[in-house]
């Protein structure tokens, strides 16, 4: 079987030693096709023996086991991730709407607005790696110990420093602080240069999206991004060299398309270029993104790998691990460096500081930080849903929840026919999802007896 090495926060106490120079499957669709295809069996070796669910769940690293140990538990991960993402993106969007558009607490300043958020998204980040090195052992026990926080190893003089200089420069380069392990601002320029090209897709994204929402109505902003699903089809034929078939296309188009009828229902929508400009260029990078993220993660587990050597599974578990969060640190961290000079050349942060005057206002304080939280949810959830589905399913998934979003944020005062729409939009997306779980399925068989 091929290894398809994914973002695997769960410990399996059953894992085999495994070669690092195994090959990888370009198609990482089906997210079904990995229980075969990666380091992890079918069944816990519970199941092997007859056991029950329950005694599976609430044994030493059951619930771990569960989730990516077996089909059942397996469908319920994805469906689990699907859910968080979708749930959080509605939410920063409700934020980002409050933050912009809503009341008297507002700052229609994208670009700062962007940069804000993405700090308190690194320092959320920062704050997370932290806790689960605090919650390591309990967290081991239930059997998600991959989800710690790596830790790296000291270097150069500070091993020598002491006292309170000694306290500082530790919480800043030490193996034990930071997201990744090596510190806050821990920096390779080998893996910033492999990162680079992936963060500056991920500001362009967040950036064109900011500015397109903001100086416009949610119709005419979800009307300016329609574009993404058939984009992400091009993107995902061309550059990953998949094979899909024509009803798993058919259907996404289709519920694209019953997207589009419900958005051309509403009446008065208020239409500016400039806006819809940058949600059609924001679509290029949206659909390009979760691909990109996919292969720098590999290509970042492929460094981590010494070639043609045995790894055990105490190895593994550190190789996607620190993949995983050495992706999430260098992305922010390089993204905050893009956007830094280009926000202090336009001028915005002094004029905010010197004319808002509600900016310690606690209401005000409070919907940032939550703007934030909901930021280092989207931009930490991504890189595992696209791992436990395929870069197209995670663009196609907002295509249902945009149509949820539209009748949600109109209180449901939405016309008759834009209603059909959306009831029409989640037929087709019920439609793709049974084509890639019955195609998964036959993926697994073909693997299973090649």
């Amino acid at each position: 079987m091929e290894r398809q090495p994914g973002v695997e926060l769960v410990g399996l106490g059953n894992r085999r030693t495994i070669s690092s120079n195994t090959t990888q499957s370009d198609d990482e669709d089906n997210g079904e096709s990995q229980i075969v295809s990666s380091i992890r069996p079918l069944m816990g070796r519970d199941t092997e023996r007859g056991g029950s669910l329950w005694k599976r769940l609430f044994k030493q690293g059951g619930l771990g086991e569960f989730f990516l140990g077996s089909s059942l538990g397996w469908h319920l991960w994805v469906g689990l991730l699907v859910f968080w993402s979708g749930g959080c993106s509605f939410g920063l969007l409700l934020m980002n709407r409050f933050i912009m558009l809503t009341g008297i607490y507002k700052i229609p300043w994208p670009l700062s607005h962007t940069y804000v958020q993405l700090l308190l998204t690194h320092f959320i980040l920062a704050t997370w790696s932290a806790i689960t090195r605090w919650l390591a052992s309990p967290l081991k026990g239930m059997g998600f110990g991959a989800a710690v926080a790596p830790h790296g190893s000291l270097t150069g003089a500070l091993r020598g420093l002491r006292g309170k200089r000694s306290s500082f420069m530790t919480c800043l380069f030490d193996a034990l602080a930071g997201i990744a392990g090596g510190g806050i601002l821990g920096f390779e320029f080998r893996v910033a240069k492999q990162v680079f090209p992936l963060a500056v897709v991920f500001v362009a994204k967040v950036l064109l999206s900011n500015y397109s929402f903001a100086y416009t109505t949610l119709p005419v902003y979800q009307l300016a991004r329609i574009g993404v699903v058939p984009v992400a089809m091009v993107f995902s034929s061309t550059l990953q060299k998949n094979s899909y078939s024509y009803t798993t296309f058919s259907s996404a188009l289709i519920a694209t398309i019953y997207l589009l009828v419900a958005i051309l229902q509403f009446p008065r929508m208020r239409v500016i270029w400039e806006s819809i400009a940058a949600g059609i260029i924001s679509s290029l990078f949206s659909a390009l993104y979760p691909i990109l993220l996919l292969r720098t993660h590999r290509a970042i587990m492929t460094d981590l790998i010494p070639q043609g050597h045995m790894i055990t599974e105490e190895v593994s578990y550190g190789v996607e691990t620190r993949a995983y969060y050495r992706t999430l640190h260098y992305v922010s961290f390089l993204s905050i460096m893009i956007l830094t000079p280009i926000v202090l050349l336009s001028g915005e942060l002094p004029y905010i500081y010197h004319n808002i005057p509600f900016l310690d206002v606690p209401f005000f304080l409070m919907m940032i930080w939550c703007g934030g939280l909901g930021s280092f949810a989207v931009f930490s959830s991504t890189l595992l849903l696209v791992k436990a589905t395929s870069p197209f399913t995670t663009i196609f998934i907002n295509t249902p929840r945009s149509a949820f979003q539209l009748a949600m944020i109109n209180f449901f005062k939405i016309p008759k026919y834009s209603w059909g729409g959306i009831l029409l939009c989640w037929l087709s997306s019920l439609w793709y999802l049974y084509i890639r779980r019955s195609e998964g399925q036959v993926n697994i068989k073909r693997r299973i007896y090649r």
